[in-house]
């Protein structure tokens, strides 16, 4: 089962964002591993905000 597990900005989701990234994340394994794939792929999405990300030795602020 593909599983793929994304980190992002807590600004950036927004229902429509997570709605477009799980469909397109989920057609995307499709298109390389075939249609018998969609029902079994799981995404999560999960908001970090920008603070607790390091970037370069540096908070993502």
């Amino acid at each position: 089962m593909p599983f793929i597990d994304v980190k992002i900005y807590d600004r950036r989701l927004t229902p429509e964002s997570e709605r477009a990234l799980i469909e397109r994340l989920t057609q995307a394994t499709v298109d390389v591993l075939g249609e018998e794939v969609r029902e079994q792929t799981w995404i999560t999405l999960t908001g970090i905000p920008p603070q607790h990300w390091g970037i370069a030795g540096k908070p993502g602020t």
